[in-house]
């Protein structure tokens, strides 16, 4: 019965998101005074590949065609479920065997255009939120041209205008392993674009990369698909990626992290802004892109009871607080997600090594990325960063009874906060600028999620690409 009045309750709200949602006018410049600019640039404008953040992929089930991830309701897994924690999280022992035959599991279906709500089979009406519907509603609107992927083909529009991509990834694996997933997307995509005349052989593709999106295309373009490697043999920084892309533009980048992949790793995974759908931390725990998503220690301060800085990627400090795959309660959810084996003693070990494991590689990923390095000519980055909401930046650990809280927030979007967006080389001297050779970075009063689907953004994006080249620099 609570589970009931539960659901009906969330019902009830999601109706009301929906429906203030579906009446938002998305901005295009398909008509006014710049639409005659727009129309003679498209012409020559690069080809987009809108890239997005954690959770913003659909996943189905193989099996039967069930949503997995991105729809709740009708023909869907309710959050949470054994057959649901089953499916989301990846093996206890990742290796490459083990990756392969979950992954035939699993289709990553499409970009995450909206979260559905269908309570009710067919005929009923289901609710709609939107995610990244509205910037690709608006580039289509102005005159991009929609490519789909379908069954593993990509099918590229045969009549002329510059097609706008949708990139749909396994958000749960490392950022390095989906840059090379991105790498042969986008070689196909320039292959047969060349081919069917869209493309000179000389023009290159921009990339539209919200949140966590940012970090795959970041290392993308200083390694292409080479591997994450190790400390003593790390991937070759050559920037073989750039020689595709001209403009990279960064919706609200972690790019050095988030206080939100810790609370995510330690209470467990929503889809903000619905926190009843809840995925638990030992699924989470599972996914190496979470653990990249940390915050470097000049962006969220830790300390302990005694004042003392502590390490966030220490996984001896994990398993003294208990945290995600360390933590007892998450038994029950182990047991599912890893039946194989026999002892709690072997399922706590193998959770344990994995955990380890992952905040390793996570730091090895992040020396990857901050690493210093001139871009080559001609590749831009601009930024698109949201503030005015207070933004976790220093919390206190309690060893002794496996506590954490807030001690002081700063100005940042809610998730990700100023610096990290704008990635300071080192917040305490901000004159020594940031770790990306940024063109243009630009700031607005709104909350992660909504920066990438506000008009203010689409304006000021349109301004960026197209017609900055119109307007006088003196205004």
């Amino acid at each position: 019965m609570g589970l009931a009045v539960k659901k009906i309750g969330l019902f009830i709200v999601l109706f009301l998101l929906a429906s203030c949602s579906s009446r938002q006018n998305i901005y295009s410049p398909s008509a006014g005074p710049m639409r005659k600019a727009l129309t003679q640039d498209l012409a020559f404008a690069n080809p987009i590949i809108i890239i997005p953040g954690i959770g913003g992929s659909k996943f189905i089930d193989s099996k039967n065609g069930k949503v997995v991830w991105g729809a709740f309701g009708y023909n869907s897994y309710w959050p949470a479920t054994e057959q649901e924690n089953k499916l989301l999280a990846l093996p206890l022992n990742q290796s490459a065997k083990n990756i392969r035959l979950a992954d035939e599991n699993l289709i990553t279906q499409s970009v995450l255009d909206t979260v559905k709500f269908e309570f009710l089979p067919p005929p009923f009406v289901s609710i709609e939120y939107s995610v990244y519907l509205n910037i690709f509603k608006s580039l289509t609107t102005a005159g991009f041209v929609p490519a789909e992927e379908r069954d593993d083909h990509l099918q590229i529009p045969s009549f002329k205008g510059k097609p706008v991509f949708q990139f749909a990834y396994d958000w749960r694996k490392s950022n390095a392993v989906n840059a090379k997933r991105l790498d042969a997307y986008i070689s196909t995509v320039s292959k047969q674009l060349v081919n069917k005349g869209s493309l000179s052989g000389s023009q290159k593709v921009d990339i539209v990369c919200h949140s966590m999106g940012c970090l795959m295309a970041r290392y993308y373009l200083r390694y292409g698909g080479q591997d994450l490697g190790s400390f003593d043999n790390p991937p070759v920084l050559d920037w073989r990626g750039a020689s595709k892309i001209e403009n990279l533009v960064m919706v609200a980048p972690p790019n050095k992290g988030s206080i939100n992949a810790l609370n995510y790793l330690i209470h467990g995974f929503h889809v903000a802004p619905f926190k009843y759908f809840k995925y638990p931390s030992a699924v989470v725990g599972t996914m190496p892109s979470v653990y990249e998503l940390l915050p470097r220690t000049d962006i969220v301060n830790a300390v302990n009871q005694d004042g003392l800085s502590v390490n966030l990627f220490d996984p001896n400090l994990w398993q003294q607080m208990q945290w995600g795959l360390a933590d007892p309660r998450q038994k029950d959810v182990l047991k599912q997600i890893a039946s194989e084996y026999n002892t709690d003693y072997c399922l706590y070990n193998e959770a344990k090594e994995l955990q380890r494991k992952l905040l390793q590689n996570a730091f090895l990923f992040h020396s990857l990325i901050d690493a210093t390095a001139s871009p080559p000519e001609g590749l831009k980055f601009w930024l698109f960063a949201g503030v005015g909401t207070p933004t976790v930046s220093k919390i206190m650990l309690n060893t002794s009874n496996r506590t954490y809280f807030k001690l002081k927030s700063n100005d940042g979007d809610g998730s990700v906060l100023r610096e990290s967006a704008y990635a300071m080389k080192n917040t305490e001297y901000p004159r020594e600028g940031s770790l990306i050779d940024w063109n243009s970075a630009m700031f607005f009063y709104l909350p992660h999620m909504e920066l990438v689907k506000s008009n203010d953004f689409l304006v000021n994006f349109y301004y960026t690409l197209f017609w900055r080249k119109f307007i006088p620099a003196d205004g």
